[in-house]
């Protein structure tokens, strides 16, 4: 004689068929052995993470013997917060537990990432005169994302380079010249990336120097880059002998475009150009001002390369050529 379990949901599930009949079980014994709902069990069972093995003759739900561990699984995975869709993956065997683990951990990092700039932004916020509250919110607000922000930023530096700039070296000057959104941000990195993000998409953002103004642009450019690289290994390595050899690259750089020497009169002139692009109102030392606050005045040997990391040595370089210091701070 079988004995039916008895579970007080209403359900006529639950109460026939409840126990082992045969190599089968019930959904009320699976409900007992685990400790969930009969509800619920119907609910695995209904989006198909659970499959029946057939019907007893009186309709009811019955599973084969492996059905239990199958629930178990779900019942742990669904106690570590794992959406149904994942989980339906592993059953139906598209994606291994590695996988699974793998993917959940990746969008556990990405939400802890995206509550960290989040938390950032509101102590901005929290943090400055109520007068400029409302100011600071539209700039934080324009944000948005801040792999959105990034996306713009990086649209901006394709607008902004020389068309006729070959490929790869515009690449490389994209990448030193947008900085990731930092991992973790702090009140003075989120507005500083907020400010990189409003004069990138500003009405009045500027474009960088083109043929009619440097001449040859890929010669130019890959000038720059190579008196930044020697520039951040000198930072990197506290190398003052090396970072005056990358000062002599980055002024030659900028002699060569227009035709001259590197003589002390060429240094003067130069001295002077860029003490006048050091005005308040200059969008290039306004950017890379932002960018120096995101990335920090003394890269990592890391960051010698990759995104974002031009802003450092251009600051060092910048303070070598007009004396000035292209620092967040300088005025």
């Amino acid at each position: 004689m079988e004995v039916q379990a008895t579970v007080t949901d209403g359900s006529q599930d639950s109460t026939q068929d409840g126990t082992q009949g045969g190599d089968t079980m019930g959904i009320g014994e699976l409900a007992a052995r685990t400790g969930l709902p009969v509800k619920t069990v119907r609910y695995y069972s209904d989006a198909g993470l659970l499959p029946e093995s057939g019907r007893s003759p009186g309709g009811h739900r019955r599973y084969a013997a492996d059905a239990l561990p199958r629930l178990q699984l779900i019942q742990r995975l669904r106690a570590l917060g794992t959406p149904i869709a994942a989980i339906a993956a592993v059953m139906a065997g598209e994606r291994s537990l590695g996988e699974l683990v793998g993917r959940e951990l990746d969008a556990v990092r990405e939400q802890l990432r995206a509550l960290t700039w989040r938390r950032a932004t509101l102590r901005a916020l929290d943090d400055c005169p109520a007068p400029e509250r409302l100011p600071r919110l539209a700039l934080l607000a324009g944000v948005g994302k801040p792999d959105d922000a990034h996306d713009r930023l990086v649209r901006y530096w394709h607008w902004a380079l020389p068309a006729g700039l070959p490929r790869r070296l515009a690449q490389a000057v994209i990448d030193g010249a947008v900085p990731t959104p930092p991992a973790a941000p702090t009140t003075a990195t989120v507005l500083a990336y907020a400010e990189l993000h409003a004069l990138a998409t500003a009405d009045d953002r500027r474009r960088q120097p083109q043929p009619h103004q440097v001449g040859d642009v890929a010669s130019f450019y890959a000038g720059l880059l190579d008196a930044c690289a020697l520039a951040g290994e000198a930072l990197a390595a506290d190398c003052p002998h090396r970072l005056a050899e990358a000062h002599g690259h980055f002024v030659r750089a900028y002699a060569r475009v227009d035709g001259h020497d590197d003589t002390p009169a060429f240094r003067a002139r130069l001295r002077a150009l860029f003490r006048r692009g050091a005005r308040t109102g200059s969008f290039s030392l306004r950017y890379w001002r932002q960018a120096l606050v995101i990335t920090g005045e003394t890269p990592p040997k890391s960051a010698t390369s990759g995104q974002g990391h031009l802003a450092a040595p251009l600051a060092a370089l910048h303070h070598r050529v007009a004396g000035l210091p292209l620092t967040a701070n300088a005025r």
